[in-house]
């Protein structure tokens, strides 16, 4: 009698085993196909919607665009730009960031998030030298501690407009 029921509890046991087995095998086989088929470049939300100057103006009269260039996608490439102040506070950033557009309503300033820190960091410059000269006209003006760090630029970014639109401003 013991023999039997150990049999059966030993049969039971390798049978729950093949069906849990099954089960993670179908599961994980859902899971490679839809890893096979996502393109998160489906996601993208398209580049004018941040920068709605780079798209061709309308001419208000007949629909056309003004010009008969097209303008060119923003693309990123190896640079520089000048990082001009760090803090801990997101508030102190911005408010320096205003404060340097003011001074440089040419020039572009973004503030990055490299936990814990924000970071200003100025320009999109292809060429060292570039942001070398950036950095010593921002001494100039009292931003002592600025200084260049390699990184990620737009390469064919449009010059900053005067005022920014309100759907891309903070």
């Amino acid at each position: 009698m013991g023999k039997l029921s150990l049999v059966l509890g030993i049969t039971m046991l390798m049978s729950c085993g093949a069906i849990k087995e099954s089960e993670e095998e179908s599961s994980s086989g859902k899971l490679k196909e839809y890893e096979a088929t996502f393109q998160p470049s489906d996601y993208d939300q398209p580049v004018s919607k941040f920068f709605p100057e780079t798209s061709t103006p309308k001419n208000k009269d007949s629909g056309n665009t003004s010009t008969g260039a097209t303008p060119q996608p923003l693309e990123l490439t190896q640079g520089c730009r000048v990082q001009i102040f760090a803090t801990s506070s997101f508030d102190e950033a911005n408010k320096l960031k205003a404060s340097a557009e003011g001074q440089f309503p040419e020039e572009w300033f973004y503030v990055v998030y490299d936990a814990p820190t924000y970071k200003l960091r100025a320009g999109n410059f292809q060429e060292r030298y570039e942001a070398d000269r950036f950095a010593k006209q921002l001494a100039e003006k009292g931003y002592r501690d600025a200084w260049v760090v390699p990184e990620k630029v737009y390469k064919n970014h449009p010059p900053r407009p005067a005022a920014l639109p309100e759907n891309i401003q903070k």
